[in-house]
């Protein structure tokens, strides 16, 4: 396995933090800030700005910007990144001084200002790792910013031997026009990248992912805050994958391991009781609204959620945490079994059964509605 030379910043190390743009910031601030293995990603053309109103306001964890370059433009050998100036008129400048005024309005890292790299476009993502190896810092993340399809088995290879490879720590984001990792096979290819490449970082990710990533080798992971941040469209995508149900942001509910409306909880426990939130002040998960306020709370619920797994998760020693996590998860997908609602298609994660079915020693394969074959 390839060492990287620079290493990443330690202070992420193990962490999960989340990924938030600045409409969506205060949901998390108050969590993030308070936990000891958390933090932000904020996710925001310059990003310098509001990581100088956090800081000035006294947020004291880590933050990390993603100038999302990526998000509308594709790169190519010319133009890996926003640097490039394909007109030739401005004088070039150079990695560290594009980060240094972000560095120094208090961001802990900066992701660089890649483009966008197509599905087995090997040329532009050498493009995106050679720009990101001119920088001296380890605080200077190289942003791979790509096609999910890039985890599936005719690109994997090529990818990892491409990304591994390299001196500065990478982070990666994984884009599609449907939620990138539902194609079976893309989460034991996710584990096997997080091992792969030393010191990786996965953004913009669901709370299943971003809760296994540190246990199977990831530096960090950043889980998104909104449905549109965990599921990251490519350029020239069209739309935001459907709305949410009854203009309600998924919720997460640990007791399954899902994040889905409030609603869809309500038919699925139609005929049990429904869980509570003793943080949200003890409210059914199948009770809130769709005010400005009620999606607050969504998302502000759904930050405490995760945390509260990752306490638990570093209460255990380091080599017992992925046997710890995968009963949670296990527990949480056979409860499906367990409601059994009349007349309610119910159908488990698909993300959730994949990696169920990873950790599960006879390799057994599950059914939508929480049981085995």
């Amino acid at each position: 396995m390839n060492q990287l030379v620079t290493q990443p910043p330690a202070m992420l190390a193990g962490r999960v933090l989340a990924y938030v743009d600045e409409a969506h910031c205060s949901a998390a601030v108050t969590a993030t800030g308070s936990h000891p293995a958390s933090g932000l990603v904020v996710a925001k053309p310059s990003g310098i700005g509001l990581t100088r109103q956090l800081r000035s306001a006294g947020y004291g964890a880590p933050i990390v910007v993603d100038v999302r370059s990526w998000a509308d433009r594709f790169a190519s050998v010319d133009a890996p990144t926003d640097l490039a100036d394909d007109s030739g008129l401005l004088p070039a400048i150079t990695l560290d001084e594009w980060a240094d005024p972000v560095l120094r309005a208090g961001a802990t890292a900066v992701l660089t200002p890649s483009r966008f790299v197509r599905a087995g476009d090997w040329p532009a993502l050498k493009a995106v790792l050679n720009a990101g190896e001119e920088a001296s810092l380890p605080t200077i993340v190289t942003l791979v910013a790509t096609d999910a399809a890039m985890l599936d088995p005719q690109y994997f290879a090529t990818f990892v031997q491409l990304t591994s490879a390299r001196r500065q720590p990478v982070g990666f984001v994984f884009a599609s026009n449907q939620p990138p990792f539902n194609r079976r096979g893309r989460a034991a290819a996710l584990r096997a990248l997080t091992k792969a490449v030393p010191g990786s970082m996965l953004l913009g990710v669901d709370a299943l992912v971003g809760l296994d990533a540190p246990v199977h080798g990831a530096h960090m992971s950043a889980i998104g805050i909104t449905g549109g941040q965990r599921r990251p469209r490519r350029p020239g995508d069209n739309g935001g994958g459907g709305n949410a149900r009854d203009w309600v942001p998924g919720l997460f509910l640990r007791d399954l391991w899902e994040q889905r409306s409030p609603s869809t909880y309500a038919d699925w426990y139609a005929n049990s009781r429904s869980p509570v939130c003793a943080a949200c002040g003890g409210r059914a998960l199948d009770s809130f609204g769709n005010s400005d306020d009620e999606k607050h709370a969504v998302l502000s619920h759904n930050v405490h959620a995760w945390l509260g797994v990752l306490t638990e998760m570093r209460q255990v020693a380091d080599t017992e945490r992925a046997g710890w996590l995968a009963e949670q998860r296990l527990g949480g997908f056979e409860a499906h079994a367990m409601l059994r609602p009349a007349g309610v298609r119910m159908e488990a994660d698909l993300v959730l059964r994949q990696l169920v079915e990873l950790d599960d020693p006879g390799r057994r394969r599950t059914t939508p509605d929480g049981a085995w074959l």
